[in-house]
Parts: C-alpha cells; sequence; structure tokens
C-alpha cells in the first residue's frame, strides 16, 4: 500500500488564503467568507498555499497520480537507482509474478546490466518514491476524483492518505472534501444512489 509523508507546506496556509480573499472585496475575510468561497467555487485564492508530500506507491497509481497535470513530481530514476518492491495486489497469482520479475531485474543488475536497461522488465506494481507539490486548489480538486469508489483500492488508500494530512494542515478547506457521488454522472458507476 502507498506510503505518505507531509515535508512541506505554505506557513499558517489559512491566513494567506483570507488574505488573498480580502484582497477581493478589500474587507477583512471571515471563516464564513473562506466557506462561501469554497460553496461558490472560487478556488483562486486556493492557490496562494501549497502541500509537498514524499509519497510511495505502485508504478501503477504514479501513472495515475501523473493525469493530475497541476501536481508537480519528482520521480526516483529507474535509470540512477535500483528500484525495490512491488505493491502488492492481494491475487496471488500476480503478486507471485510481481515478485519473481523484481527478483529477475534484480539478477540483471547484479549480472552488470545496467538499471535504466533492467528497468524494462520492470512490472507496473514495482514501487517508486517521489515527491509531489501542489497547492491547495489542486490538492482539492484531485481529491474527490480519487476518493471516488471506482478509483483503483491502491489509489484510493493514497488519496485517503493524503486527505488525511490535509486536514491535519487545513482543515477548514480539506475536512468537509469527498467523494462526489451526489453529483456523479458516471452511468457505469456500480456505487451510484
Amino acid at each position: 500500500m502507498p506510503n505518505v509523508h507531509l515535508i512541506s507546506h505554505t506557513p499558517e496556509p489559512l491566513s494567506v488564503i483570507k488574505t488573498a480573499i480580502s484582497q477581493c472585496y478589500q474587507k477583512e475575510a471571515t471563516d464564513a467568507a473562506v466557506k462561501h468561497i469554497l460553496k461558490a467555487g472560487h478556488l483562486s485564492v486556493l492557490e496562494h498555499a501549497s502541500a509537498s508530500f514524499h509519497v510511495t506507491c505502485s508504478l501503477t497509481v504514479l501513472l495515475q497520480l501523473t493525469r493530475h497535470r497541476h501536481l508537480s513530481f519528482t520521480v526516483e530514476s529507474s535509470r540512477g537507482s535500483t528500484l525495490s518492491g512491488v505493491a502488492r495486489s492481494y491475487i496471488d497469482r500476480i503478486d507471485h509474478y510481481n515478485q519473481q520479475t523484481m527478483t529477475f531485474y534484480n539478477e540483471m543488475i547484479a549480472d552488470g546490466i545496467r538499471p535504466e536497461n533492467a528497468a524494462y522488465v520492470l512490472p507496473k506494481a514495482a514501487l517508486y518514491r517521489f515527491v509531489v507539490t501542489g497547492n491547495f486548489r489542486a490538492w482539492y480538486e484531485y481529491l474527490p476524483k480519487r476518493l471516488c469508489k471506482r478509483a483503483s483500492k491502491e489509489h484510493r488508500k493514497l488519496a485517503q492518505l493524503l486527505h488525511n494530512e490535509l486536514c491535519l494542515l487545513c482543515p477548514e478547506i480539506f475536512c468537509h472534501v469527498q467523494a462526489n457521488c451526489a453529483m456523479c454522472n458516471e452511468r457505469s458507476c456500480d456505487f451510484h444512489a
């Protein structure tokens, strides 16, 4: 399963966001003003605060995560480092195959094959470590999509871990964020009310 660690953030993010809101109306922003801008969808003020995380997850989830283009990534190099570990699918046959593939990868490196070439055999379950940074608007828009019950199990777990950290950092912005089940337009959604 994924691992998440908050490594950096805007100091006093709510204060920064309130300062941005106050510029719009030239008066001091209150907690009620923050609630109003979230409800009204005036999210540009959230772009003034950010949070960075150190994350470990499978290549599969990393590929999904990079589709959220407003986040910034610095990813462990498969050329400059030797990767280790695989995410579990909890399907014995798949997990066995992935572990065999990682063993083969490590044997190739031990035999002198360069990591960048050996990386071609890595399964999508291979674990990657990276730093991801997003402003609060990017995180605010990311979370409902990946907290969704239709998201992959591992990605939903990653989103939950990120959500927990963001709620601790700025509960006024993130604690009410949830999957958009009530407004879901996915016809194929098995979870639709």
